[in-house]
C-alpha cells in the first residue's frame, strides 16, 4: 500500500509529458495548414479575376460587333460587311475560349493534386494512429484530432462547392448571353433586308423619273440628259 501514491503520481506524469510533446507536435505544425490554405486563395483569387477580365472583354467584343452591324447596315453591300465583322468576333472570342479552358485545366490539375495529397495524408495519419495506438494512455487526444481533420475536410469541401457553383453561373451567364445573342440574329437580318428593298425602291423611282426627264426633252427638242448608272448587285 505504501508503493501505491508513487506509482499514481509517475502515472500522472508521464500522460502530462505525452500531452505536452502532443502539444508541441501540434503547434509546430499549426503554421503550415493556414499557409496553405492563404496560397491556395490567392491562387483562387487570382483566377476569379481573369475569369472576370475574360467575360469583360467578351462584352467588349459582343458591344464592338453590335456597333459594326449597324455601320453595315448603312452601307448598300450589308452581306459582306456583317461577315467580316462576324468572323472578326468569332475569332476574338474562340481567344477569349481558350484563356478560360487554360484556366479551367489548371484547376482540375490543382483539385487532382490536392486530392492526392489529402488521401496520402489520411494514410500518413492512418499509420500515426497505428503507431500511437500502442503507446497511448487515453483516447481523448486522438478524437480531438479527428474531429479537427474532419472540420477541415468539410471546409474544403465546402469551398470547392462554392468554386463550383461559381464556375457553373459563369458558364451559364455566357450561354444566356450567347442565347440572346442568337435570338436577335433573325431581327438584325430582316431590318437589313427592309433598308436593301427601300434603297432597291428609291432607285427604281429616281430611274423612272430620269427616263421621264428624257423623254421630255427628246419632245421638246432639247438634248437628254445621260442615262443613270445601274447601281451595283448585292454582294453575295
Amino acid at each position: 500500500m505504501t508503493h501505491r501514491p508513487s506509482l499514481i503520481r509517475l502515472t500522472a506524469i508521464a500522460f502530462a509529458l505525452h500531452l505536452a510533446c502532443i502539444g508541441g507536435a501540434a503547434m509546430a505544425a499549426s503554421p503550415k495548414g493556414p499557409q496553405t490554405t492563404a496560397e491556395e486563395d490567392r491562387i483562387q483569387a487570382e483566377r476569379d479575376a481573369q475569369r472576370e477580365r475574360i467575360q469583360k472583354q467578351r462584352k467588349e467584343v459582343q458591344e464592338q460587333l453590335t456597333r459594326q452591324e449597324a455601320e453595315c447596315y448603312k452601307r448598300f453591300v450589308v452581306d459582306s460587311c456583317l461577315r467580316d465583322a462576324r468572323r472578326d468576333a468569332r475569332t476574338k472570342d474562340m481567344a477569349l475560349r481558350n484563356q478560360e479552358i487554360k484556366l479551367n485545366e489548371a484547376e482540375r490539375h490543382e483539385k487532382a493534386r490536392e486530392r492526392r495529397e489529402y488521401i496520402e495524408q489520411n494514410r500518413a495519419e492512418q499509420r500515426e494512429k497505428i503507431d500511437a495506438a500502442q503507446d497511448r494512455p487515453a483516447a481523448a487526444d486522438e478524437q480531438q484530432q479527428l474531429d479537427q481533420r474532419e472540420a477541415t475536410r468539410q471546409e474544403r469541401a465546402s469551398e470547392a462547392q462554392q468554386r463550383a457553383a461559381q464556375q457553373r453561373a459563369r458558364e451559364a451567364a455566357h450561354a444566356q448571353e450567347e442565347a440572346q445573342r442568337q435570338a436577335a440574329e433573325p431581327g438584325r437580318v430582316e431590318r437589313a433586308r427592309m433598308r436593301y428593298e427601300a434603297k432597291q425602291r428609291k432607285a427604281a423611282e429616281k430611274r423612272a423619273k430620269h427616263e421621264r426627264d428624257m423623254e421630255d426633252a427628246a419632245k421638246s427638242g432639247k438634248t437628254p440628259a445621260a442615262p443613270l448608272p445601274e447601281p451595283p448587285a448585292p454582294a453575295q
